[in-house]
């Protein structure tokens, strides 16, 4: 009768475990596809990002890179280092500011490996622009990002490139 007892309590707490597990990975900002597995530090990096455009705040994105990361703008020269990344964002966001606008951006990670200091994420983001509380456009890309554990211990992205993906072709009639 214990060894019943024991057992109920185990699945359940396995249970609870697992749906913790994958309620952490799946957020509005985050999602995982099958085989790809949660990274506490790396998937923080993409809610603190979402976060970040959704209160436009270029400070916070600009900590989400190395000192002397790459960023890689399609038709554009390699950006180095924080500053460079910070003031890009800057213009933007400010911009963003204003015009009155806010943005929404969510991940959606399709390939990861990730070791002890050192990983990659392969992915798409969908990205959402309003005005006046009502959607104006959206768009997505895919992207590629390294990432690495920084100096204090924290996960923060080395490279970070993307490209814009086309949209879907309308069926044809």
């Amino acid at each position: 009768m214990r060894y019943k007892a024991m057992r109920k309590h185990l699945f359940a707490a396995v249970l609870i475990l697992c749906t913790g597990v994958f309620s952490y990975a799946q957020t509005p900002e985050l999602s995982l596809d099958p085989g790809v597995k949660p990274h506490a530090g790396i998937d923080e990096i993409y809610r603190d990002f979402s976060d970040s455009y959704r209160t436009l705040n270029f400070e916070k994105l600009a900590g989400l890179y190395t000192e002397n990361a790459a960023y890689l703008v399609p038709d554009e020269e390699v950006m180095t280092g924080r500053d460079n990344i910070r003031g890009s964002f800057r213009g933007f966001f400010e911009s963003m500011k204003a015009e009155s606008r806010s943005m929404a951006i969510a991940f959606r990670i399709v390939q990861r490996r990730a070791g002890k200091d050192l990983g990659y994420d392969v992915g798409i983001f969908t990205l959402r622009m309003y005005k006046d509380g009502k959607q104006t456009s959206s768009g997505q890309g895919k992207f590629v990002v390294v990432t690495v554990k920084d100096k204090d211990g924290k996960w923060r992205f080395q490279v970070d490139g993307y490209s814009d993906l086309k949209p879907p072709k309308p069926p044809a009639n």
